[in-house]
């Protein structure tokens, strides 16, 4: 029983939403290993609704989610805290001052070193929010 991609075609949508005190902006950055969502400045108490094409494949008779989706947020003074982590369809995230939330539960602090940690400074390069050193600091761990 083959199925076509194109019959499956859905949206896959995570809402992220900025929480931060003292009227502080949130940059996000998500992206695939295919698309790039673009760079977002979320103002306080607003919010980014990222939505993608979802993608399946066969296996053994049964379909599965492709997931390859992450962000990257930062915020403080000079947007200099940062975090990275991957998100599925359905999720619902909030940045707070103590760091990530996903349905209100702490999952992720800010700063903290994650998986897609390599990405970081090509990231934060592009935006300007790392010197050249911390750039090759970073990128090359």
């Amino acid at each position: 029983m083959m199925m076509s991609n194109t019959a499956l075609s859905d949206t896959g949508n995570v809402w992220i939403r900025n929480s931060l005190p003292n009227q502080k902006d949130l940059i996000v950055h998500c992206k695939s290993a295919k698309e790039d969502m673009g760079y977002h400045r979320v103002h306080p108490r607003g919010a980014y609704n990222l939505l993608y094409k979802l993608r399946y494949e066969e296996y053994f008779m049964r379909l599965y989610e492709i997931n390859d989706n992450w962000c990257h947020l930062w915020q403080g003074h000079d947007f200099k805290h940062h975090q990275v982590f991957d998100v599925q369809s359905g999720e619902q995230w909030e940045a707070r001052e103590d760091g990530i939330y996903r349905w209100s539960a702490l999952v992720y602090a800010w700063d903290a070193t994650r998986s897609k940690a390599s990405s970081l400074g090509s990231s934060c390069f592009s935006l300007g929010l790392l010197s050249v050193s911390s750039f090759f600091f970073f990128y090359f761990i």
